[in-house]
């Protein structure tokens, strides 16, 4: 059957148009036209190109452009428990972060370690040695006002500027939100007595504990060797650490390596 006179009319402005819009083609004027099928094709070809470069994206952002993880995502995804979690002028903890607390023997502590730490205390009274706490989980308002009084301490020194100062003062105590004692994993012993101090540097790893700041170590944790601060990282890390002999910052790009 043929075609009507109104169908050869559409027909014949169609082939018009599209060998006016080929010719604009030819000129550089406009890209031809094409069929409904090559444009979802086309479509669906830049559709796919997009998702495929997201993905590219992500796993680069990711683990960055030489397979390896970033520092701040290395840091904050160590472990779900945040065992080997640092805290430090790098890597600070948010003003209003408060973690999972629980007390013991007056003192406020991450409820990870609570069944560790109690066991500790039982094992020392055992063997004739009381265990004392100094410190233990402070806030970041509190942490703050034990850097300002350090800081004020320092400045007596005449000699430091007011940038010295503060490096000296935070070598000592750590400013506000660059400490673990506000994760509540840092607990400060009384361990003025030769034989408490030799029950948790030799026992402290049995129960999860680690000195946290040990000497000939302090270009690594940017803090001055402190006898007394004790950090929990769980036992299976902490003993790693003492075959290791590394402090917290070696080896948690240790473990992040492997």
């Amino acid at each position: 059957m043929g075609l009507t006179p109104s169908e050869k009319k559409r027909y014949n402005e169609s082939k018009k148009r599209r060998r006016q819009a080929y010719e604009s083609y030819e000129t550089g004027k406009i890209k031809p036209i094409r069929s409904k099928g090559k444009i979802i094709a086309a479509a669906v070809a830049a559709s796919l190109a997009v998702v495929i470069g997201v993905l590219i994206f992500t796993v680069t952002k990711q683990t960055g452009q030489d397979g390896q993880s970033s520092a701040v995502q290395t840091n904050e995804t160590r472990n779900s428990a945040g065992l080997l979690r640092i805290v430090s002028a790098r890597y600070p903890a948010e003003k209003d972060e408060v973690p999972k607390l629980a007390e013991f023997n007056g003192f406020r502590v991450n409820e990870v370690l609570l069944k560790d730490l109690q066991d500790m205390f039982d094992s020392a009274k055992q063997k004739g040695i009381t265990l004392k706490i100094k410190s233990a989980y402070l806030s970041y308002g509190e942490q703050e006002k034990l850097f300002e009084a350090k800081l004020k301490e320092v400045r007596k020194n005449k000699s430091y500027s007011q940038v010295r100062a503060a490096a000296v003062a935070s070598a000592e105590v750590s400013k506000a939100g660059e400490s673990e004692a506000q994760l509540g994993m840092l607990v400060d012993f009384d361990s003025g007595d030769s034989k408490t101090k030799a029950f948790l540097d030799r026992e402290g790893i049995n129960f999860g504990f680690i000195l946290r700041f040990p000497k000939e170590k302090e270009d690594l944790t940017h803090h001055n060797y402190s006898p007394s601060l004790y950090r929990y990282v769980g036992k299976d890390y902490a003993e790693k650490m003492r075959t290791l002999n590394m402090c917290l910052e070696e080896f948690a790009d240790y473990e992040a390596e492997n």
